[in-house]
């Protein structure tokens, strides 16, 4: 009898820890799910490929698009003594303190470089400005930026890249189109001779 009661005792005492065992694996398993579940992975940032200037693609800019452009901003040209060259005020407040802005074209009429230019004071401004470039352009290519400050550049996969110099109080960004259109004589553009003088 005492034989039976020990033996009854020690299949009781292996089926409590079984059960045990069993509601402390299901409870590892839901906290695990509930983990997986709450640790998503956020989505890598998605950074713009190609330059804009107020919010015009650089890529191919040509003249007349530009200069419509920027006149519906109430932007007007000064007077120019260059040719292929136009320069243009941003205001007395400018854009983040910047005053300046001064394109060069090709003799096609498209816009080879603008460079917003201008001596910024203001030290927050002065920081949103390289802030913003990294945010919309990410990392730079070249370079550093930190606080918003820096001298970078980013060369973005459609063939055009921006510079920044903003380590004093005189700062500029520049936009380039490394290979701006042209047109042949007849009006095409000749592609033979873009690849030619890329080599």
């Amino acid at each position: 009898m005492y034989l039976n009661t020990l033996a009854l005792k020690g299949f009781c005492t292996t089926v409590f820890m079984l059960v045990s065992f069993t509601s402390v694996a299901e409870d590892l398993v839901q906290t695990d799910s509930t983990e997986v579940v709450g640790e998503v992975t956020p989505a890598a940032p998605s950074y713009s490929k190609g330059a804009e200037l107020f919010g015009v693609e650089f890529n191919d800019l040509s003249k007349a698009k530009f200069e419509a452009h920027l006149s519906k901003m109430g932007l007007e040209q000064y007077p120019s003594y260059r040719e292929g060259m136009a320069s243009y005020s941003l205001g007395t407040t400018g854009i983040l303190g910047i005053k300046e802005l001064t394109v060069v074209y090709n003799r096609y009429e498209y816009v080879e470089r603008a460079t917003m230019s201008g001596v910024v004071e203001d030290a927050e401004l002065r920081s949103k400005l390289g802030s913003l470039l990294e945010r919309k352009y990410g990392p730079p290519s070249i370079g550093f930026i930190r606080d918003g400050y820096g001298r970078a550049r980013w060369m973005l996969v459609d063939g055009t890249e921006i510079e920044l110099h903003n380590t004093t109080f005189d700062v500029s960004v520049s936009y380039v189109d490394r290979v701006p259109k042209r047109k042949s004589a007849s009006g095409r553009i000749d592609v033979e001779a873009l690849l030619k003088r890329n080599q």
